[in-house]
């Protein structure tokens, strides 16, 4: 149990990290195994030299965790970004991909059949094996070191070595892996834990955590572009996370799905086609940025050019398939902070004015939600794992509905012009009615809290709130030492520190949800 007087001194450590050990990132820019010891062989180039390669503008980082039913997915990523890639003297391309035994012998992506972790520079229909250097010892250009995804270290590792050996003006990260969601062919597969991305299978099925990414890494580890091709991570939750000035892990830009994405994953080969120096314009109509589809410099493009164009290559690339279940969105993390803050008014005036039934109701239950939502309103399970619903059309529907009083819809209308300033570029599919782009597009978790779920395999019963007490501010490990990990500063920051009193959304959950408030915290540990 934490207590909110206990949580408060946490409070004060992490304002007290957050406003003296700041470092700001980049400004936002406007708008089996095989030893393979020699060079060529299988089609794969080994590095010759340990030298530090010259600086260049942009490094693109691809974290890539193919240790699982993704392998052969992946590894077609892998191949896409080698075809798209156009020499340039301004793009770096690095890759950390990690492979399983269970799923794939493809050699030719790679030019090597493996099952353990390696490093790769990408190029013009090549790869190129490297070492990960005194940032990533254990990776060698012959070793068979099995990485843990799953483990944060070794993302903080991957990072290091590319900025220490990779050096740029600009990074962008892609993360590529399950993300509370699996990708398979094209279909969609029931997704995963919410709390999470990139699962490793050969390491215990770990996978990394929200939560623990901030935990491990630092603001030596921020990047300009924080770029998600895996399911569900288009939360309000997560951007609030690695916002720009929290003090840790940062990104100025983020890019990711609200709901779970299809086995294609992105258009790696057109996205990367267009980084070139060159630049110039396609003849094709860009739907995102309007106008003609232009190209974009490395030395030159800006953070949301970049969230734009995957975005746009993502329609495409969807409507090209006619498939209509497809979101993208880009996000300005710099404006997250002020959506919070407004989002936190809102919750406080709700609950003073009593409002949970009126939100009950324009949520739903089980097939009688109305509000645009990213999962599957039948499955029940789904209900209890990540019942998101887009925080644009709730406000938006708030605004507009007789039972709140003007104050609130007033809030409302504010959170809607800060989710508009948040989300820069969205796109979604026809499935998802009133998807208005630009707007919508950003989750937000609003569960069913007092429903009963059963689970059939436990032969037990619980509310959905009690089964969902990862969306937490402590360190769920408490309650459990095998239930990890809460520790999100969406539902830490603004809390009050009096007792039966609420601060922000958290607390707004958790006074409505919560079967009790006593010292122990009541279902999730927390006392608000």
């Amino acid at each position: 149990m934490i207590s909110k007087k206990i949580t408060a001194i946490t409070i004060c450590a992490f304002l007290t990290t957050t406003l003296f050990g700041y470092i700001p990132v980049k400004a936002l820019d406007k708008v089996s195994k095989n030893n393979i010891k020699g060079s060529n062989i299988q089609g794969v180039q080994v590095a010759k030299t340990e030298a530090k390669a010259p600086n260049k503008k942009l490094t693109v980082m691809v974290y890539s965790d193919a240790d699982n039913n993704l392998e052969q997915g992946l590894l077609e990523d892998i191949e896409e970004m080698k075809v798209g890639y156009v020499d340039n003297s301004d793009l770096n391309v690095i890759a950390l991909v990690d492979r399983t035994p269970d799923y794939s012998d493809d050699e030719t992506v790679l030019g090597e059949n493996f099952s353990d972790a390696r490093m790769y520079k990408i190029e013009n229909n090549k790869v190129v094996r490297i070492e990960g250097g005194k940032n990533f010892p254990e990776i060698t250009k012959t070793s068979e070191y099995e990485a843990n995804m799953g483990d944060a270290q070794t993302l903080k590792k991957f990072i290091d070595s590319c900025k220490a050996n990779y050096p740029a003006d600009k990074y962008a990260l892609i993360m590529s892996n399950h993300g509370g969601g699996v990708r398979k062919d094209k279909s969609l597969q029931e997704p995963k834990n919410p709390k999470a991305v990139c699962w490793d299978d050969t390491n215990d099925e770990d996978c990394l955590y929200t939560g623990e990414i901030s935990d491990v890494l630092t603001n030596d580890e921020s990047v300009n572009v924080l770029a998600y091709d895996a399911c569900l991570m288009g939360a309000c939750e997560i951007a609030y996370q690695y916002r720009p000035g929290n003090g840790g892990f940062q990104a100025n830009v983020m890019v990711a799905s609200a709901p779970i994405v299809w086995g294609e994953g992105f258009k790696y080969d057109n996205i990367f086609k267009r980084l070139k120096a060159d630049g110039g314009k396609t003849s094709e109509t860009d739907l995102t940025l309007k106008g003609k589809e232009q190209n974009f410099d490395p030395s030159t493009v800006t953070d949301l050019q970049l969230g734009a164009l995957m975005v746009e290559e993502q329609r495409d690339a969807a409507e090209s398939a006619k498939e209509n279940s497809q979101v993208l969105s880009c996000f300005d993390l710099s404006k997250i902070e002020v959506l919070k803050n407004s989002v936190d008014k809102m919750a406080i005036s709700l609950w003073e004015e009593n409002k949970k039934a009126d939100i009950e109701r324009l949520r739903g239950t089980e097939k009688k939600t109305t509000l645009l939502h990213y999962f599957d309103e039948n499955d029940k399970r789904e209900w209890l794992s990540y019942p998101y619903f887009d925080l644009y059309d709730l406000c938006r529907t708030i605004s507009t509905d007789s039972a709140f009083s003007t104050p609130i819809k007033k809030l409302a209308t504010t959170v809607m012009q800060n989710v508009d300033d948040v989300v820069v570029y969205s796109y979604g599919g026809k499935k998802f009615k009133g998807f208005t782009e630009g707007k919508t597009g950003l989750s937000i978790f609003l569960p069913d809290g007092n429903k009963v779920y059963r689970d059939v395999t436990a032969n037990t019963s619980y509310s959905e709130w009690k089964g969902q007490r990862w969306y937490n501010s402590i360190d769920t490990a408490i309650l459990q030492p095998d239930y990890l990990y809460g520790k999100l500063n969406w539902c830490k920051d603004g809390q009050t520190p009096k007792i039966n009193d609420i601060g922000n959304w958290f607390e707004m959950l958790d006074c409505w949800f919560d079967s009790s408030n006593g010292d122990n915290g009541g279902d999730n540990g927390y006392q608000w």
